[in-house]
């Protein structure tokens, strides 16, 4: 399956920077990160990446038309992939092995992979939020959080690009903030995004993303007070709600 990457840079400026992408899984966590993270740079939207087979779906955004895979560069040093769709199952090694050669080619330092993890998972009065892996090439300074642990995996996209990245000689990181699997989990996006910010010591606005939480917390609470209303009301003998 054919995947090309359109720049509208010299591949030159790239070179040496951080390279940070993750893909719509649990809680669109790596999606959003990403998202959140381009906008919280102010990163500069550099290119794409285009398949005839890609999903046919451009969306208009604060910075222009957004197309399924783009390709955004902050003057911080990171490069960030933000992928709004997922690949056709078909085309994901295709598209994991163009995103491996482009960070072979910019001789990017390290890549940051970000996924959700299951809250399912997350053990009683957690206090980190979330769990990580590297690769052997990876020399850098350990999270503070555990590694996931033994029994626990990760498939999909990412797991693709980890182990393409690994097959390059690239050090990679994956960040898994433990999250919501079937809803967007913009906390746990803020999560991964905190680790981002401390590892690479650069400072991200969130404040879009925190406005979101709030939006969600606020919504999860009003279907609380619905559901306990609604049990009064059945304890009563009366008709309750259905959600």
């Amino acid at each position: 399956m054919e995947w090309s990457l359109k720049l509208w840079v010299a591949l030159k400026r790239l070179e040496g920077s951080v390279l940070v992408t993750g893909f719509r899984g649990f809680g669109m966590v790596g999606y959003m990160a990403s998202k959140y993270l381009a906008m919280g740079l102010r990163a500069s939207k550099v290119g794409f990446i285009y398949s005839p087979f890609m999903e046919p779906v451009l969306l208009v955004e604060d910075d222009g038309i957004g197309f399924p895979h783009d390709v955004y560069y902050s003057e911080k040093g990171v490069t960030v992939i933000v992928n709004r769709a997922l690949p056709p199952a078909e085309g994901q090694g295709d598209l994991v092995e163009l995103i491996a050669d482009l960070a072979a080619e910019a001789r990017v330092r390290l890549a940051i992979l970000i996924g959700g993890l299951s809250k399912s998972y997350m053990p009683e009065g957690e206090e980190y939020g979330y769990r990580w892996l590297k690769n052997s090439y990876y020399t850098g300074p350990d999270l503070e959080a555990p590694m996931i642990h033994k029994g626990l995996g990760v498939v999909g996209p990412l797991a693709l690009l980890f182990a393409s990245l690994e097959m390059r000689g690239i050090p990679a990181l994956m960040i898994l903030p433990y999250s919501y699997v079937e809803e967007a989990d913009y906390a746990a996006a803020k999560t991964a995004l905190q680790v981002v910010s401390k590892l690479l010591g650069v400072e991200i606005d969130l404040g879009s993303l925190e406005r979101l939480i709030d939006q969600q917390r606020e919504m999860i609470e009003r279907v609380k007070q619905l559901v306990e209303a609604g049990e009064v009301e059945r304890s009563r003998g009366e008709k309750g709600i259905y959600m």
